[in-house]
C-alpha cells in the first residue's frame, strides 16, 4: 500500500485523489454488503479504474521490523516536472497570475480584519 500510494502521489492530479479517496469509503461498504455485481459498484469502479491509468513506475522502499517506508519513486507519467517548479522566468507560467490568486485566496482574511 505504502508504494502504490508513492506512486499515485506523482501521477494522480490532487483534485482526482480527492475524488477517488472520497469514494473509496462508500466502495469498501458496498462491497461488505455483498453487492459486487451493482451497478453502483460498477460505477464507483469505472471511476477507479479511470483513476489509475497513468499509476506505473518504479517505487523504492526502505523494509525496517515489518515497516515499509518509501523512499524513491519514479514514473514516465510523473505530474512533477523540473522545468515547471520554479520561481523564475518560464514559457509556461507567469508568475503575475500569482498576485490575483493570492488575493482571492486572502479575501476572508480581509474581510474578517475589517470587521475588527
Amino acid at each position: 500500500m505504502v508504494a502504490h500510494r508513492g506512486m499515485e502521489s506523482i501521477t494522480i492530479d490532487s483534485g482526482a485523489m480527492h475524488l477517488k479517496d472520497e469514494i473509496m469509503p462508500k466502495y469498501a461498504e458496498t462491497i461488505y454488503n455483498g453487492l459486487w455485481y451493482s451497478p453502483e459498484r460498477e460505477m464507483m469502479q469505472a471511476l477507479i479504474d479511470k483513476s489509475q491509468e497513468d499509476v506505473y513506475g518504479t517505487v523504492r522502499l526502505k523494509l525496517y521490523k515489518g515497516s515499509a517506508t518509501l523512499v524513491g519513486r519514479k514514473s514516465p507519467k510523473s505530474l512533477y516536472s523540473m522545468e515547471h517548479v520554479t520561481f523564475e522566468e518560464d514559457e509556461v507560467y507567469d508568475q503575475r497570475d500569482a498576485e490575483g490568486f493570492i488575493k482571492l485566496n486572502a479575501l476572508r482574511l480581509r474581510l474578517g480584519n475589517m470587521r475588527g
